[in-house]
């Protein structure tokens, strides 16, 4: 197989999948060839400025622009027919007047005599040009050659489904069984390698400071899903090593949020919103106009922050007033339990 352990697929505008690296098929198929461009580190944009009376100059930012991508593609069929009508349904799946069309690599770790499947990672775009090859016949078989090119506004490999994380812990009681020493998985990968096993934990303990960890290669917007009760001001705070805030999403204004809402902050540039909804399963889409909105509570010094790539220390910062009674501060209490969650998603600079 030409490209395993990878697998590279394309999924068109009407929802069609195309494995390009299936070489095993006996029907129809369209498959990509060596020389496929774009699938690495993006190009970037750098911008630095020179010293007018000094030697050098200093350096001022870079960002990634549109990523072009370029796949070579043969398309394949035992008869001219099947070619043909593969062809066709092919390109009509490309046609950017209808929508977007998206790119997923899956690759596979090698453990023990198994290939492991890693999270697959995608990108999309709109197809450009490319599609206008030649065709001819060889050994039997019929095929087209083209070139693809395609266009991804956003330049980054993001993980298929959001990664989430709450401020909650689980204190482990006690294990269902003793797992062998350097045991990681739940279960065994390979049928060889032993697997943790089960735990019996506690119920969950709601926490204000999490370490989030983002396993990409560069910064990734969260979602914030914050479910009620609150009626306070609130901040989520990412800090440093030495526990020094580094930066502050805030809330100017006290607000209420009631049991069975949600107020969802989202911080993905260029679609940023902030509106309470009927609350629904964690990590779904939030139609950004429907709900209430509720740009009025930010404090617009604040900064809607990303998550770094490696380990991030994140506080939940809730007001408390003081000098309250203790029957004010156990209304209080339960009045501001909220559940916090963040949902984002990983992205990466290739496959």
């Amino acid at each position: 197989m030409l490209f395993q352990p990878t697998v590279v697929q394309l999924r068109g505008v009407d929802g069609s999948l195309y494995t390009l690296t299936d070489e095993g098929s006996t029907g129809a198929a369209v498959l990509l060839q060596p020389g496929a461009k774009g699938l690495d580190a993006p190009a970037f944009d750098t911008k630095a400025d020179e010293y007018p009376a000094i030697d050098g100059g200093f350096y001022r930012f870079a960002r990634a622009p549109i990523r072009e991508i370029f796949l070579p593609l043969t398309i394949t069929g035992t008869t001219r027919a099947e070619m043909m009508a593969l062809k066709r349904r092919f390109i009509a799946s490309l046609n950017p007047k209808r929508g977007l069309i998206s790119l997923q690599t899956i690759e596979y770790t090698q453990v023990g005599k198994s290939l492991v499947a890693e999270t697959p990672r995608a990108i999309t775009g709109y197809y450009v040009s490319g599609m206008e090859g030649g065709e001819g016949t060889e050994d039997g078989v019929h095929w087209a050659k083209y070139g693809l090119v395609m266009r991804t506004p956003h330049p980054y490999f993001q993980h298929t489904s959001r990664a989430i994380a709450t401020f909650q812990v689980y204190d482990l009681v006690r294990p269902f069984v003793d797992p062998p020493e350097g045991a990681q998985p739940f279960l065994s990968v390979d049928g060889t390698t032993p697997g943790k096993g089960l735990g019996l934990s506690s119920t969950p303990i709601w926490v204000n400071d999490i370490d989030l960890e983002n396993p990409g290669d560069v910064e990734a917007q969260p979602r914030w899903e914050i479910r009620g009760p609150l009626s306070s001001r609130l901040s989520l705070v990412r800090k440093d090593d030495d526990g020094n805030t580094v930066a502050e999403l805030r809330l100017s204004a006290s607000l209420t949020i009631a049991t069975g809402e949600v107020m969802v902050i989202e911080t993905t540039k260029g679609s940023q919103y902030i509106r309470i909804y009927p609350a629904r399963e964690i990590g779904i889409e939030y139609d950004p106009l429907g709900g209430r909105s509720m740009w009025w509570a930010l404090d617009i010094a604040s900064d809607m922050w990303a998550l770094q790539p490696g380990l991030n220390h994140i506080s939940l910062v809730i007001d408390k007033p003081t000098g309250m009674t203790p029957e004010q501060e156990t209304a209080w209490e339960a009045a501001n339990q909220p559940n916090v969650v963040a949902t984002y998603l990983p992205s990466f600079m290739g496959i």
